[in-house]
């Protein structure tokens, strides 16, 4: 029996139909192993800034069954996405294998859910790219570097409570922030157009009053107001008629970024939403790998493209050669994974009359017209310029345009292109004026992203992958940093956002609050990928950048937690000094000996301090369902609800678990959220969770 591992269940149906009943396909749901979130855990002290990786929670009975599966199996094909996200979760799968189950392992890749695909990759395995798997977890370490070390900073020197910072989230809350001032201090201002409508022999169409501006308005009224005065009573004549042709080329195909944001554009949907469509037609074989910034297209695919617009059009929309698209020079041109193709249909012939669900259907049709769109000659359009005079000595002009040849735009209905026509006139003909009108009109600030404009902002900007845009964008609003207007859908950034901002830029604003490092840096963790940097060369220079900022702000991770020295030595280990800390809830008095000496005090009124008393603890007895099921040793007890004086039974083990057993009233078996329901009378923020499909992107920073 030989075994191929994907990451998404979805998936594993339709492969195991193409290989046959020699082949067993399994599914990893996403990530197996993750770096804990009780702390660092990356050996900085050491000097390697190697992670420490755990199972993830949730997923020990996935990784039983994939080690039970690969003992038994004489071939294991590590058939995890084409990316380094993906790389990584093979080398995760690998790692958690017996030493024999290593020796079978092959690293297999495909693009497309297709039989030819699937067959080719099987026919040409290599081993797990090590230097993708190092870009991937240069990017986990340096998010966690950045969030674990900053985000203290923001709590507890700062006070800001329910912050947090991160290697990319940072950047993208900055943009939002920014075009948030630019949208505050913006300042209206009137402007007027004068609009004549004229006749001609052969009709009527209307002229605009040339100005000094380069939009020809007026920006004094009164200016204007003379002016059509006069105008009204002036004599018209065509001066002079200028004719054009205009090409409009094919639009591209559809990378990620680009196919998101015309879903927002066009149906309203967001981010997320457009992903987990679109990776339902990758899983069901309809497109190709949806996760891309590049515009390749394979030559099986043009040729198979280039025969349908024959069959389907007339020969004049076919060009003589097939048409490369190239990503326009920028940050987002030379981050681009040029392995991969774009998102187009893995059968062009396929129409996805089959596909059931609407919006499925509606993604699929939108892709398939885009790349028929993207391999047809342009679109002629045929400009006409009719510049007027007048014997008061203004001039005016009408400018028309209609299409001769559609193009491209015969099969990509999407994008339309006004036609203005204007009436057949000659040079020096004489016009007669039917009416002239001044119109007032008011500036308006610039529009606010949304999703999908700042997804598309931030590839220009070179900022993220295609893989990590949408969970950063996704994680600033769970996040409470930015909010969706609900009307206009655009991005507002709050003002815990706002606040999170002005204390990072000016203090990190040469380091990840800079949006040109920033993209240096993908540009980095790309030089690994592809071997011309090393891991510990990136992460390490990253390092000493960060705690050179921290230093020169005076609060190291160590200093943070050194606390002020209240002149008492500590009751209890003898060693220490009692010492005043700033914590997530306020000011606290401690043993400067933490962690040997766990010590609170409290202080007395004629103060001396004096030993906090702990919280009595009730046992039940029992043992925690949820930590047994995960093989530790937690115990239920009675606690105390703060806010409103209430008991619970929870477990002890918490914050490792968050389990608790009914209300307090007698009901057992009940997991619920911790934080909620201790705290269910204030607004908490939802937790990040481990991914468990791949259409979870996740965060690409990790925070405190």
């Amino acid at each position: 029996m030989k075994l191929v591992i994907v990451e998404s269940p979805n998936k594993c149906g339709k492969i195991k139909s193409f290989l046959g009943s020699e082949y067993s396909v399994m599914a990893s749901v996403g990530h197996i192993r993750e770096i804990p979130k009780d702390g660092m855990n990356i050996d900085i002290k050491g000097g390697t800034f190697e992670p420490t990786f755990v199972v993830s929670s949730g997923k020990k009975d996935v990784v039983k069954g994939l080690k039970e599966a690969a003992k038994k199996s004489d071939s294991i094909y590590l058939a995890t996405d084409a990316d380094r996200e993906g790389e990584s979760i093979s080398q995760h799968i690998y790692d958690v294998l017996d030493k024999e189950s290593q020796k079978k392992c092959k690293r297999i890749t495909f693009i497309e859910i297709t039989k030819k695909a699937i067959l080719d990759a099987i026919n040409k395995p290599r081993d797990i790219d090590k230097n993708w798997v190092d870009a991937q977890k240069a990017r986990q370490v340096l998010d966690r570097l950045i969030g674990y070390k900053v985000s203290p900073w923001l709590i507890f020197q700062k006070r800001v409570k329910g912050s947090s910072a991160g290697r990319v989230q940072s950047v993208a809350m900055l943009i939002v922030c920014n075009r948030q001032r630019e949208i505050d201090a913006f300042k209206p201002e009137d402007y007027w157009f004068l609009e004549a409508l004229l006749k001609c022999k052969n009709g009527e169409f209307w002229g605009k009053v040339v100005t000094k501006d380069k939009d020809n308005k007026y920006t004094v009224e009164k200016i204007a107001q003379e002016d059509l005065d006069k105008l009204k009573k002036a004599s018209y004549k065509i001066d002079k008629i200028e004719k054009s042709e205009k090409k409009n080329n094919a639009p591209p195909p559809f990378d990620t970024n680009s196919l998101q944001a015309t879903c927002s554009s066009l149906f309203g949907w967001s981010l997320s939403k457009s992903q987990t469509i679109a990776q339902k037609l990758y899983e069901t074989g309809k497109i190709s790998y949806i996760r891309t910034d590049s515009f390749n297209i394979s030559q099986e695919a043009l040729d198979e493209v280039r025969k349908l617009i024959k069959e389907s059009y007339d020969t004049e929309y076919l060009p003589k050669q097939a048409i490369i698209h190239i990503k326009k020079s920028g940050a987002a041109a030379s981050a681009s994974q040029e392995a991969h193709e774009c998102i187009r249909p893995t059968h062009s012939s396929d129409d996805g009359h089959d596909i059931d669900d609407s919006d499925e259907q509606k993604m699929y049709k939108l892709i398939r017209d885009r790349f028929f769109a993207c391999q047809m000659n342009p679109q002629i359009v045929d400009q006409v310029s009719y510049d007027i005079e007048t014997d008061t000595g203004h001039k005016l002009i009408a400018k028309g345009q209609s299409i001769r040849f559609d193009g491209w735009a015969k099969a990509y209905k999407y994008s339309k292109t006004k036609e203005e026509v204007l009436p057949e006139c000659t040079e020096k003909e004489s016009l007669a004026l039917k009416e002239i009108n001044k119109t007032k009109h008011t500036t308006k600030p610039p529009d606010r992203y949304n999703e999908g404009s700042l997804a598309k902002a931030m590839e220009k900007e070179g900022v993220g992958r295609p893989s990590t845009r949408a969970g950063i964008i996704t994680s600033i609003q769970k996040k409470g940093f930015v909010e969706k207007d609900k009307k206009s859908k655009g991005l507002i950034a709050t003002e815990l956002g706002m606040h999170i901002c002005d204390l990072l830029q000016p203090n990190f604003k040469d380091f990840f609050m800079d949006i040109k490092y920033t993209a240096g840096l993908e540009n980095d963790l790309d030089d690994i990928k592809d071997g011309k940097k090393k891991y510990l060369e990136v992460v390490k220079g990253v390092y000493d950048l960060l705690q050179k900022h921290l230093k020169d702000l005076g609060e190291t991770g160590n200093e943070i937690q050194k606390g002020v020295n209240m002149g008492a030595k500590c009751s209890v280990c003898k060693k220490g000094d009692i010492v005043e800390k700033k914590g997530r809830f306020g000011d606290f008095l401690s043993c400067s000996n933490y962690p040997e000496c766990k010590t609170i005090f409290t202080k007395n009124e004629d103060g001396t301090f004096k030993v906090k008393e702990k919280a009595v603890v009730k046992s039940t007895g029992r043992k925690c369902p949820e930590c047994k099921k995960n093989g530790r040793n937690g115990e239920l007890v009675e606690r105390t609800n703060k806010s409103n004086g209430n008991t619970f039974i929870a477990c002890n083990a918490y914050p490792r678990c968050k389990y608790i057993d009914g209300q307090g009233d007698g009901e057992k078996g009940k997991k619920k959220d911790y934080k909620k329901f201790v705290k269910k009378d204030k607004k908490v923020e939802p937790e990040k969770t481990t991914k468990t499909n791949e259409t979870d992107e996740g965060s690409d920073d990790l925070d405190l």
